[in-house]
């Protein structure tokens, strides 16, 4: 097994998590202070989202020099202190890499905006304006996804923001040079990459109007070229590589991901974190969560493997999104972990979502900081919604839910910052918070640390096989983990009613001991006469059975 399959993930939203100088801004010295928080949780890796250089338009998902670090979060030298501190600590370093866009203040964009004969110019997408826009291809972030340069009379294309100009992943020069920076992280200690936006490098070439703007800049023929020499670079390094792949079909997963000749060690694929349709939350399927899941799964049985994940920056946090963040919130927490957690792959923690934080429902559109979130909600009054529903869409779906402050402590800014934060805390900071959790066995913190313990600990829960346990109607998600003779069952009621379980008979026939559970039991063991549960609401359980 590698390091990344052994351990648990733990993603940092750096702006959000620990500001040490009073400016309201997360920075690496706020990462460094909490790395004994880390440890003590369990985690064996962080990811950091984006600190480079960046105007900051899309949160530093819009890069204006790949090899420097914002100032708000600090320099060079203390980035090499942060590595230090954590390879000093038995914990590995995963950088976000944005390869498919810089920001429109990177110099090669600053070059290539002035003149077609500019050595840059060529490093990014171009169409002469003399008929008009393009085509009709429209932004991730909405609007027409080409902007006008008068320098050179050219639209240049962005799938996402007007300031994030997408680069020209046909141009040789441009694969090189970013294929050097991230040779340059390498050096400096950085242990593996997730890659943001990967499934967009190639776009269509023929630029032809399209109905379905997947088929212009999602998965296009011929994009394996680019993912391969990515993937070639990382193998080469021995460094850990995970792809951020809305919308890679299940068919393809093991040209992704295969052990053998994949791409890459793993994918975020997003299938299951799709609930909502226009904006709205609609009501969760267990049916089709189990659908979604499984079939990646099973694709990887046998050759690859999975990144498991129900939060991070760009979704909102899932208590409140798969769970009850009101009547049952704890309960939640703790079912909603070990539901996604136990099953084959690397499980990622999103900064929060141990402590079970919640969405942030903003009383005022004006609270909210994200650039596509506003979009969203001009979109939504421009469509005919009124002000209280399009607010309402936002509170269920905006990003911004996963990047309000961490909640450190029920004190002021809940411990974040000594200043005005950048955006303000969740108003319910000092009731969750991981200072009333830490030494709290029975907070969702500690039952995140035994989670990780209990998968360090037991082979079955790395490397057993996945199946799926037939559960009908619409509460129970149920699975077993089976290694040689050993085998663990995983029932989550997904549900706020109880709900019925029965073991199938090749189960019931032994004793079967819980091992974890986010419940109160009377006796540790079931006995082999035992082939029926009655769940209470968000229940999970994890048996061992006994042969």
């Amino acid at each position: 097994m590698q390091w990344w399959q052994e351990r648990v993930g733990y993603q940092i939203y750096p702006k959000s998590f620990q500001d040490t100088n009073g400016d309201g801004i997360g920075d690496l010295q706020g990462i460094i202070n909490h790395i004994p928080y880390l440890k003590r949780l369990g985690v064996g890796f962080v990811w950091l989202s984006p600190i480079y250089a960046s105007p900051n338009v899309d949160n530093g998902y819009d890069i204006s020099d790949y090899e420097a670090i914002d100032p708000q979060y600090g320099d060079l030298p203390q980035f090499d202190a942060l590595v230090k501190a954590f390879h000093d600590n038995d914990l590995k370093l995963v950088m976000d890499l944005v390869p498919n866009h810089t920001s429109d203040q990177h110099p090669w964009f600053e070059a290539a905006r002035q003149s077609k004969t500019n050595p840059y110019h060529d490093f990014y997408i171009w169409r002469d304006a003399k008929a008009g826009v393009p085509n009709n291809w429209t932004s991730i972030f909405g609007g027409s996804a080409w902007e006008y340069n008068e320098a050179t009379d050219e639209y240049y294309l962005h799938i996402f923001a007007k300031q994030q100009p997408d680069l020209n992943w046909e141009n040789p020069q441009v694969r090189l040079a970013i294929y050097q920076m991230i040779q340059w992280w390498i050096n400096r200690g950085v242990d593996g990459f997730r890659l943001d936006a990967i499934i967009h490098l190639k776009k269509l070439q023929t630029f032809a109007d399209v109905d379905d703007m997947d088929l212009a800049m999602r998965n296009v023929d011929g994009i394996n070229l680019f993912l391969k020499e990515l993937g070639d670079l990382f193998k080469q390094n021995n460094v850990m590589s995970v792809g951020e792949a809305m919308g890679a079909p299940v068919g393809d997963a093991k040209q992704w991901v295969s052990e053998t000749n994949g791409y890459f060690n793993m994918i975020f694929q997003f299938n299951h974190t799709q609930l909502f349709e226009d904006g709205h939350k609609v009501p969760l399927s267990v049916p089709q969560l189990k659908t979604d899941l499984s079939q990646w799964q099973n694709a990887l049985a046998d050759d690859g493997w999975n990144a498991l994940f129900i939060e991070n920056h760009d979704l909102p946090r899932a208590v409140s999104t798969y769970g009850d963040d009101h009547d049952y919130w704890l309960e939640s927490a703790k079912c909603l972990a070990a539901w996604y957690f136990l099953m084959r792959g690397t499980p990622f923690i999103y900064q929060g979502q141990e402590l079970g934080m919640t969405n942030a429902n903003f009383p005022r559109i004006d609270d909210y900081r994200d650039l596509e979130t506003d979009h969203q909600y001009k979109d939504a009054i421009a469509g005919g919604i009124s002000a209280s529903d399009a607010l309402a869409m936002i509170q269920a779906t905006s990003r911004d839910n996963a990047r309000t402050p961490m909640q450190w402590t029920p004190e002021a800014n809940a411990g974040f910052t000594t200043g005005t934060p950048w955006i303000q805390a969740n108003a319910n900071y000092p009731l969750i918070n991981a200072a009333t959790q830490v030494d709290d066995d029975a907070s969702a913190f500690n039952f995140y640390r035994t989670l990780i313990h209990l998968r360090a600990t037991t082979p079955a829960l790395i490397e057993g096989a996945y199946t799926l346990l037939d559960t009908p109607g619409d509460q129970v998600f149920a699975y077993t983990r089976t290694l040689g003779d050993e085998i663990y069952v995983i029932v989550a009621n997904l549900s706020a009613d109880t709900a019925n379980f029965d073991f199938a008979d090749d189960i019931a026939a032994y004793v079967k001991q819980l091992v974890l559970g986010n419940y109160i039991y009377k006796t540790e063991f079931l006995t082999s006469d035992v082939a029926k549960l009655i769940l209470q609401p968000y229940e999970v359980a994890v048996y061992r059975v006994v042969r």
